[in-house]
């Protein structure tokens, strides 16, 4: 028998369970190891289509979201001893035998996978601080000048939405190198009425919009909606970065805020002395039994968290003040492919015909052994979504 079983933890809502049934058929294929799925049953909508099923009983007066952090932050206290456990949330899907090497990267107490941002950006998800609210309200009135002074905007056309997408995914992989780009834009410049990217996106200069090649508008004249935003609000575009930024001079896409660590600061008395720490994600993890003491300390911090009212219902916040409670800051992180990010919001996370993923346009690439679909989970017409259902189109049916 080997020493190595993976681990889920769902509870509640049907599309949690069901995304968690769709996520074992890949890894039951794919892994030699036994899976385990550990669930309050008394909580869920719908059955676990599996038979490797611990029950465990959560307090009655927690949330089905809180329950399923107690199970999941609990697991070292409901497993068997004597095995090395990988967690899996059930978004994360197996693409390929390589899922079963994650055991090999077993490092200290316990071992994560970075996150996809920092802890600044971090921060408004994990704390009640205004600066969520504020941003939301901030987007909401540029959204509304945009639809203003750009009318088409409204207009969402599935195929031309794809095709935007696609287009600046051109312009992100063109921007990882300077030359490429710096001739594209000579080339941009200098065109007369048309410029050709390729063979299906043009931009047409008299009209100010990219079109395809049939003359369908994929991008709107944004160069005018800039100007009269900024001619009417105190929202400011900056054309090198292409970001707005509001009076503040805050990047009004891209919210940040300190208040994560001071809250862990105030509550545990745990400083975390890097402002721009790379937090771990909890998608993914490594523990045993010499995981006990860090384990405990995690669980008791959400716990606790419960209870506070400046802290929403997650996981991270209090796994960053234990990995510095604990002095795990710098401890190895687990390899991407065990834990690929995949956002859908983020222009730079894509894939190739050939099955290469990256999260920075190609500037690196590889191939995920589990991937992390972490919103828009089910999501048809996105190229990622596609090619995991395909995949799983491939599998073989079980009886």
């Amino acid at each position: 028998m080997s020493s190595n079983k993976f681990v889920f933890v769902v509870c509640g809502a049907k599309e949690h369970v069901d995304t968690l049934n769709f996520s074992l058929r890949y890894l039951q294929h794919f892994s030699a190891n036994e899976i385990i799925v550990v669930t309050d049953s008394s909580r869920n909508e719908v059955p676990v289509m599996y038979e490797n099923v611990a029950d465990v009983k959560a307090p009655e007066n927690f949330t089905n979201h809180q329950a399923s952090i107690y199970l999941k932050t609990g697991l070292h206290k409901f497993l068997p001893k004597g095995f090395l456990y990988c967690y899996l949330d059930t978004d994360v899907v197996a693409l390929s035998k390589e899922c079963d090497d994650v055991f090999n990267y077993k490092k200290g107490a316990v071992t994560f996978a970075a996150d996809h941002c920092r802890l600044p950006a971090f921060s408004p998800n994990a704390v009640k601080c205004d600066c969520a609210v504020k941003n939301r309200k901030d987007m909401a009135e540029l959204e509304t000048l945009m639809g203003k002074y750009d009318p088409a905007r409204k207009l969402k056309d599935p195929v031309m939405e794809k095709k935007k997408r696609e287009l600046i995914k051109k312009f992100e992989i063109i921007k990882q190198n300077k030359f490429d780009y710096l001739l594209l834009v000579i080339r941009f410049v200098t065109a007369w009425k048309k410029f050709k990217l390729d063979d299906d996106t043009f931009y047409d200069r008299k009209r100010k919009v990219w079109v395809d090649a049939e003359g369908r508008v994929i991008i709107t004249p944004a160069e005018n909606m800039f100007k009269d935003i900024e001619k009417n609000s105190h929202w400011r575009w900056n054309q090198l970065t292409r970001r707005w930024y509001g009076p503040d001079g805050k990047d009004v896409y891209n919210l940040k805020c300190p208040h994560l660590a001071e809250y862990i600061y105030n509550r545990f008395g745990i400083e975390v002395k890097d402002k721009n720490f790379q937090h771990w994600n909890g998608g993914v993890f490594l523990f045993d039994d010499s995981s006990q003491e860090f384990m405990d300390a995690w669980f008791n911090k959400t716990m606790q968290i419960f209870t506070y009212p400046e802290w929403m219902t997650r996981d991270q916040g209090t796994l960053i003040a234990t990995a510095w409670e604990f002095g795990l800051q710098n401890n190895s992180l687990l390899p991407q492919k065990f834990n690929f990010i995949a956002d859908y919001t983020s222009q730079r996370v894509m894939m190739d015909e050939n099955g290469n993923f990256s999260d920075d346009a190609f500037k690196t690439k590889l191939r995920p052994a589990l991937i992390h679909i972490y919103h828009n989970f089910g999501m048809k017409g996105w190229d990622i979504w596609d090619y995991v259902e395909q995949l799983g189109n491939q599998l073989p049916v079980e009886v």
